[in-house]
């Protein structure tokens, strides 16, 4: 996922967003394809990081994309329901994972032979197809195209969105001037052969990431490297561990070695309340900073585990970890939309991807090499949170602002 992370995102500034949705969705349905088929170690390997590919760079163009297309008090909203479908997806698989596996044991006269799974992934590949021919109808990015200097594409995809929001007729969008509302920092090179359009990216991606760095966004770079670094155990990650935790009484014993989880029941109705108060908040948290609402959360995230660890009644505890997710789930997005804020068009993709890095080498040298006893991760816990607390007060507020360009 990192290497698709930087690849997606530094395509998605140098091509644009929305061709980069379909061929992202065909990278998952090739991998979906390919590991349902695989019969060795070598290739259900390599179809996996080809997945983790395909996965990485749907994660970002999507947000990428929406929260370009979207006005400002619909951002947080709008990320918010795509973790929200996300988890109603993550749902849907586990329930079709306990449907088709007992339903082949039973054909096979109760003789189990490990194929089962092969055919929950060959249908999880089928939706990929569908959502890549649906994507052709969604309009290209209007700021992409004033950074493409192509004002005209843009005033017709805005024509086409106040048409339909409005239901009126395009003729009735107002008079504006669009020239020089994004500016562009780079001039279109007619690139013909393979070599010259891969020189030509190389040299405008590293044009770019000399400007990520440069004197005017060093300081919200390395900023938000260690945001996303205390962020790094992901939402999914946090509801299991807080499932877990939640569902054992003797946590802290000493018998309690490592938190190597199975997932649960608890763990998906965490994750839909956590979203649903994600997504009131988005809906009223114009009338407060961000800053001052990423606050309250991690005060709000801290008590909760607090509570959690030294708490008695097993309510009280499911009350509490509940609050803790919502606050990191808070967090988590609130991040997310000041992260693509602060940047402009011509690197959005670039930073996002940038971002990533440290947090997913963190993620897998943890998951592969670390042996933490739970009661320790509770405070690591605390720490992450506090952490990515402190780490974006210092960063701008543009609550109600335009994004920067």
């Amino acid at each position: 996922m990192t290497l698709g992370g930087l690849l997606f995102g530094t395509i998605a500034d140098y091509s644009g967003r929305r061709n980069l949705i379909p061929i992202s969705m065909v990278i998952i349905f090739s991998a979906f394809l390919g590991l349902s088929f695989s019969q060795t170690y070598f290739l259900i390997s390599f179809f996996i990081f080809m997945l983790g590919i395909g996965l990485a760079g749907s994660h970002l163009v999507l947000r990428v994309y929406l929260i370009e297309c979207v006005p400002a008090n619909r951002r947080g909203i709008c990320l918010v329901l795509i973790d929200l479908l996300w988890s109603i997806g993550y749902v849907v698989s586990l329930s079709l994972s306990w449907i088709l596996i007992p339903s082949i044991i039973k054909v096979l006269s109760k003789d189990f032979r490990p194929n089962s799974w092969r055919v929950l992934v060959g249908l999880g590949s089928a939706p990929c197809l569908i959502i890549a021919y649906l994507s052709n109808l969604l309009p290209p990015s209007p700021r992409y195209l004033l950074y493409r200097r192509r004002p005209q594409q843009a005033l017709i995809v805005f024509q086409q969105m106040f048409a339909i929001n409005n239901s009126q007729h395009i003729n009735n969008f107002p008079s504006c001037n669009l020239n020089n509302c994004v500016r562009s920092d780079e001039d279109d090179v007619d690139a013909r052969y393979f070599f010259q359009i891969l020189r030509e990216f190389i040299f405008k991606t590293w044009k770019k990431i000399k400007l990520i760095y440069s004197k005017n966004f060093i300081k919200c770079t390395l900023l938000f490297i260690f945001l996303r670094l205390f962020l790094f155990p992901g939402l999914i990650q946090i509801t299991q561990w807080t499932a877990y935790l939640s569902d054992e009484t003797n946590y802290a014993s000493s018998s309690n070695t490592t938190c190597s989880i199975d997932l649960r029941d608890i763990g998906l109705q965490f994750l839909n309340y956590c979203h649903e108060v994600n997504h009131v908040h988005f809906k009223h948290s114009l009338i407060l900073s961000s800053s001052f609402i990423l606050v309250i959360s991690g005060l709000i995230g801290g008590i909760s585990i607090l509570v959690v660890i030294f708490g008695y009644h097993q309510d009280a505890k499911t009350i509490w970890s509940i609050l803790f997710l919502s606050s990191f789930a808070i967090i988590h997005t609130t991040t997310s939309i000041k992260l693509l804020e602060h940047y402009p068009t011509s690197v959005r993709g670039t930073i996002w991807g940038f971002t990533l890095v440290l947090p997913y080498i963190t993620s897998f040298l943890i998951s592969f090499f670390a042996v933490i006893p739970c009661w320790m991760v509770i405070y690591v816990m605390l720490g992450l949170l506090i952490g990515a607390v402190l780490a974006v007060l210092p960063i701008p507020d543009l609550t109600n602002s335009p994004m920067k360009e």
